[in-house]
């Protein structure tokens, strides 16, 4: 008797959880509407996340030259996240983790200058880059800047992109530093 009770109540469990949870499975007038495969960037903000996350792709290729034309090497770039913010020329937030972020995703240029800096993530409608001279007078001295790119679809190649991947945003940048 005990034993049928049991198996009772947890059959109705089982099915008022399994109800709970597909009434739980609604969905919005605007999302029942049929959604492109490939939205333009500027649509990306409303994509709504389930079971994934929406992934692009960014290869953003450049050359760091001085105010007079001259290429720069061992420039330090990074591709900031989205919400970091930068003060000065400085990335803001606690110092141990700021350090370690510019230490793990920085990118050199090399004797010509040039850079590439390949990496995923959520897809932007804006790409931030910090270009800093980090190796002192070596090869000058050199403002810290912010360099923003807008993400637009032009820029984006989707030869690739399905499912979760949203294609891959192709730029090349030319950045003037300026002397200290």
């Amino acid at each position: 008797m005990k034993i049928k009770y049991l198996k009772i109540k947890n059959w109705f469990l089982v099915t008022l959880m399994g109800a709970m949870g597909l009434s739980s499975c609604h969905c919005h007038k605007e999302l029942a509407e049929p959604q492109p495969e490939n939205p333009p960037v500027q649509d990306q903000e409303r994509i709504r996340l389930m079971y994934g996350v929406p992934t692009m792709n960014f290869m953003i290729r450049g050359q760091v030259k001085d105010a007079n034309g001259i290429p720069v090497r061992d420039i330090r770039v990074n591709m900031l996240e989205r919400g970091m913010d930068v003060e000065n020329g400085e990335l803001q937030g606690d110092p141990e983790n700021v350090q370690r972020f510019l230490d793990n995703t920085s990118v050199r240029t090399d004797d010509e200058g040039r850079f590439t800096i390949q990496n995923s993530g959520l897809p932007q409608q804006q790409v931030r880059l910090l270009v800093r001279d980090v190796d002192g007078r070596e090869n000058g001295e050199f403002r810290s800047q912010v360099v923003d790119m807008k993400v637009e679809d032009k820029d984006v190649d989707r030869t690739n992109a399905g499912g979760w991947n949203q294609g891959t945003f192709n730029k090349e940048v030319k950045i003037r530093l300026e002397n200290r």
